[in-house]
């Protein structure tokens, strides 16, 4: 998808450009997903998608990235996802879709009439103007007949911005530089767009009120948006814990205007498009049931190894509980959500108790790191508790994964509820001394590959 705008904007390689950008280590596997996080803002838009598809149905994902759309497995439908970047499509394949591609989006890697659904979010903006038409053409062309395509498009607000044509270089590099828009244009002309592919056509703006607190602050600082100075400082000022407070009212708010089918004004910064060549159905929570994200389902397992074991072993064993992969476990708040992929790994402050039912348990196995800078000097200290039985203590002195099998003793290996808890004794902050880097966390180690033997 490179343009003219990409060249005099100094990005010759926009590949590159897009791995740098958009490729994240987030953990978005529906697996992982709580409830809960419907209304954070990340995951709004996610939620319009994934109310408006039919459960069981096929999913092109248009410009995957990452994988924000995975949470739409939970829903039983095939997704497969496509992008410009080859490290984007690793990492939404990471992240459970069921295939993903690179390849141009104005030449898509599939047959006619692939697919029930095509959607995308926050994709046309970074498609040339000179390409945009090409890239209709090929949504319309995989998509089966009464197939539906949605998209989340960022749009520019021509009374608050600058055109392209009237930027200088220097506010040409900068703005196309900080997230590769080159097609950024107003609410009405995407939906005249297309309405030259699609014969019924259905869009709502999404005013500036719903963004995220860094998404606030980075179009303050980086396209010059005029938000009330004082608020923007207010937010930069937010700990990470404030900062998840106000992203899940912001969301939350998102949410409801889909619900209540609130009319907002017809310009601003994002637009909501759904178009067909069929007569299409209501514009929000047309297949809305959101029983799977509440369904604890049964409790997932996983392979562990065990050390030397006979085929016959193998063949009768039973699988240790992966706490991690549960969605049954309950970590509670002395943990921050699990960001890094691989491994899935939750940093803990000074305590954490992870809760889930076994039919008993005789060994616990889990690896652990911590960043902590003065271990030589200072090992950090770490009890792991069970059912309010310590299982063992031990320090950490040096860093590294070091991966943990703990017996349980026989008065414990009876069937039931459970907790374990793991105690540090000291906690630090990453980067405290960083002004970029509002993060107030107090962390003591990372644990991953939680693994309950019966």
């Amino acid at each position: 998808m490179n343009d003219d705008l990409y060249r005099r904007a100094g990005i010759e390689d926009v590949e590159a450009f897009y791995r740098t950008k958009f490729v994240s280590d987030e953990v978005l596997d529906a697996r992982y997903f709580r409830a809960l996080d419907r209304f954070d803002i990340r995951f709004a838009r996610t939620m319009w998608v994934y109310d408006n598809v039919r459960a069981g149905s096929t999913v092109l994902d248009m410009g995957c990235g990452a994988g924000l759309l995975a949470l739409l497995k939970r829903k039983r439908v095939t997704l497969t996802g496509v992008d410009l970047s080859a490290e984007c499509a690793d990492a939404a394949r990471r992240n459970g879709y069921d295939q993903t591609l690179s390849a141009e989006l104005t030449r898509l890697p599939f047959a006619d009439a692939s697919f029930d659904y095509v959607v995308s979010l926050d994709v046309l903006g970074h498609v040339g103007f000179g390409e945009k038409d090409a890239v209709l053409s090929e949504i319309r062309r995989v998509l089966r007949p009464g197939g539906v395509s949605m998209h989340g498009i960022e749009c520019t607000d021509r009374r608050a911005q600058k055109s392209y044509d009237e930027m200088s270089p220097e506010e040409l590099r900068r703005f196309v530089g900080v997230d590769g828009h080159v097609g950024l244009e107003e609410e009405q002309e995407h939906a005249a767009r297309f309405r030259r592919f699609f014969t019924h056509v259905l869009w709502e703006p999404r005013y500036t009120l719903c963004l995220s607190s860094e998404e606030f602050v980075k179009q303050a600082d980086e396209y010059g948006l005029p938000f009330d100075a004082d608020f923007v400082e207010y937010l930069r000022g937010l700990s990470f814990s404030e900062r998840r407070a106000f992203d899940m009212a912001m969301g939350y708010v998102f949410n409801k205007i889909s619900d209540l089918g609130v009319a907002l004004p017809k310009s601003g910064l994002y637009v909501l498009v759904k178009a067909s060549d069929a007569p299409l159905g209501s514009f929000y929570n047309e297949h809305r049931d959101r029983t799977a994200l509440f369904d604890a389902g049964e409790a997932e397992t996983g392979a562990a190894e065990t050390g030397e074991a006979t085929a016959a072993d193998e063949a009768t064993a039973p699988l240790p509980l992966c706490l991690d992969r549960s969605r049954g476990a309950e970590f509670d708040a002395g943990w921050f959500e699990p960001n890094i992929l691989p491994p899935v790994a939750r940093w803990m402050g000074r305590a954490g108790r992870v809760r889930f039912r076994a039919s008993g348990v005789s060994a616990i196995s889990l690896d652990l790191t911590t960043h902590l800078p003065d271990l030589a000097a200072r090992p950090l200290g770490l009890e792991l508790i069970l059912n309010g039985e310590r299982l063992c203590a031990l320090s950490l002195f040096r860093h590294g994964w070091l991966a943990l099998r703990i017996p349980v003793t026989e008065t414990l290996s009876s069937g039931g509820d459970f907790e374990l808890e793991i105690r540090a004794d000291r906690t630090w902050q990453p980067r405290p001394d960083d002004p970029s880097n509002p993060d107030d966390r107090e962390l003591s180690v990372a644990v991953c590959n939680i693994e309950v033997f019966s």
